[in-house]
């Protein structure tokens, strides 16, 4: 008994010098380049361009991938004003992936000078003095009688604004690749689109847009590439007319 006490006495400062050995170890393996982070990758972006997401998430390469706090980087994403949510993983041993998801942006509403960035809520993302995401259209013929950032848009006619949610939609999926792009809805009967101030297209009302809008981009195709402009009817729906300026 004695002597397996006594023996058990010698091997604690033993184990006690192993356990320190192999934490400084790992704590130096830990601190070497082999975590410096190379690699960051993006996705879930539309609007938001790839190198400003990276700075909004504080992270740089060369850094330490273990010295990165996540909730803190998943916050400061979650700040950016068309990011709705954010996650941040660590790929070993030297990768970072942001995945993001972006506010359902619609469109920008002119007022008073400015332009206010709305979504599919009806909240007012930003105003700016002009419009930095190109790819959104412009709506006019909306009355906006006050508005506060983050808040949802006071408008005269609440009913347009699902108009505008199917407009937008209909817009990115068949001619985005025209923009600037411009929408009256002063009239909902007689919705003009028109495009980099080269082509207007008359649809009428929203009733087959999504048809209207690509028998519209077929149209184009053969123009646009042309030194031509003018305005492209297709309130009909089934047939279309092309009025050159």
């Amino acid at each position: 008994m004695g002597r397996g006490k006594e023996n058990r006495y010698r091997l604690g400062p033993v184990l006690l010098l192993l356990i320190l050995a192999v934490t400084v170890g790992l704590l130096a393996f830990v601190r070497t380049s082999f975590f410096c982070i190379s690699d960051i990758t993006v996705q879930g972006n539309s609007f938001v361009d790839e190198k400003e997401i990276v700075e909004y998430a504080g992270i740089n390469p060369g850094m330490n991938i273990f010295r990165i706090d996540l909730k803190n980087t998943v916050k400061w994403l979650e700040g950016h004003p068309y990011i709705l949510r954010a996650d941040v993983e660590r790929q070993l041993p030297n990768g970072i992936k942001i995945t993001v998801k972006e506010r359902d942006l619609i469109g920008y509403i002119p007022y008073m000078g400015s332009f206010l960035l709305v979504d599919n809520e009806r909240r007012v993302i930003s105003a700016t003095a002009e419009v930095p995401i190109e790819g959104l259209p412009v709506f006019s013929g909306i009355k906006v009688e006050n508005f506060q950032a983050k808040e949802i848009l006071n408008i005269d006619n609440n009913q347009i604004f699902d108009k505008i949610i199917y407009i937008s939609k209909c817009i990115g999926k068949n001619i985005l690749q025209y923009a600037p792009i411009k929408v009256d809805v002063e009239d909902p009967e007689d919705i003009v689109i028109a495009l980099a101030d080269r082509f207007i297209i008359r649809i009428g009302d929203i009733e087959e847009l999504d048809y209207k809008l690509s028998y519209s981009n077929t149209i184009l195709e053969k123009l646009y590439s042309q030194e031509v402009g003018g305005e492209i009817d297709v309130t009909c729906g089934e047939r279309a007319f092309f009025r050159p300026w």
